[in-house]
């Protein structure tokens, strides 16, 4: 049966992060990913910006790495405490912050299944502080990916109460999906452990492959894997990981998904007409060219 589309958010607006160093950490996302800093918090947080808005990464000094929050934007006119409402009579526990991070007035913190932490937020600032030409030089924060051992409840809840739309499977492990035109935001992989699986930038445009690729040679950081295009969502993309050993997709050409119609734009590049939501097989799925690779991105269930 066809849903209607229309999701509470749209669009992911930042991740927040965990670092053992973060000198090294913030020296990645500032000089090889092409950020700048915009603040720091009153436990010694750093928020770095692509170049708009206030923030798309922040960094918390701890004894190991996690994932702490992600945050997403509300549509325009969400009452805020409505919201909030709506989300406890989800069965969820919602808490309104104010002045809890800088950039954001006001946000609805949220315990969500799989073991995540929410923020949902209907203004942000925007110092713009301007894109950068240094280390990647990225576009703007794409997606994000987690594995968890809760992806059943965690799908249920941005299908059911977000009103995300799955665009595609990977193996039947991997699930994509999306909260506006593009052909995800958030990448679900059921696994009987939780853990960041990776974020993910855009890049100008695929020349900047090589740019980046370049600029992290520079700075002494190897590619895991990549450029290579993927089957879901046809995303040219390259992997390297940061000094948390966090993985860092960049990426180019991501597929755009017409609610309306149930597929993807038609690309040159598809395998398929129409390209409606599927369930790829790994070795279609990871790469469409076929190409070899040894890293071990950890996508396949354990046994």
């Amino acid at each position: 049966m066809f849903r209607a589309f229309n999701p509470k958010v749209f669009r992911l607006g930042y991740v927040a992060l965990e670092t053992a160093d973060i000198g090294k950490a913030r020296a990645h996302y500032a000089d090889l990913i092409g950020m700048t800093e915009t603040g720091r918090g009153d436990d010694g947080e750093i928020y770095l910006s692509v170049g708009f808005d206030h923030h798309e990464i922040v960094l918390r000094k701890a004894e190991q790495k996690s994932l702490i929050h992600v945050g997403y934007q509300l549509n325009p006119g969400t009452d805020l405490k409505e919201f909030a409402v709506s989300i406890s009579g989800y069965g969820l526990k919602a808490e309104i912050k104010s002045d809890a991070q800088p950039g954001v007035a006001q946000l609805v913190e949220v315990e969500a299944p799989g073991k995540s932490v929410l923020q949902f937020y209907t203004d942000i600032e925007a110092p713009a502080p301007g894109f950068v030409s240094k280390g990647c030089s990225p576009l703007r924060l794409g997606h994000f990916a987690v594995v968890t051992d809760e992806a059943d409840k965690m799908r249920q809840f941005y299908e059911e109460f977000l009103g995300f739309r799955k665009t595609d499977d990977l193996g039947g492990f991997a699930h994509f999906y999306t909260c506006n035109r593009e052909h995800h935001t958030i990448n679900i992989v059921d696994r009987p452990e939780s853990w960041l699986h990776h974020i993910a930038f855009e890049l100008r445009d695929n020349g900047y492959h090589a740019v980046a690729c370049d600029a992290l040679r520079a700075g002494g950081v190897p590619m895991k894997w990549g450029p290579a295009r993927h089957g879901p969502g046809h995303n040219y993309a390259g992997y390297h990981t940061d000094p948390d050993n966090n993985i860092i997709e960049t990426f180019t050409e991501i597929d755009i998904y017409v609610p309306e119609l149930d597929m993807c734009e038609a690309r040159p590049w598809h395998e398929y007409y129409p390209m409606r939501p599927k369930s790829w097989a790994p070795e279609d799925g990871l790469c469409a060219w076929g190409t070899e690779y040894n890293y071990d991105f950890g996508l396949v269930p354990l046994e």
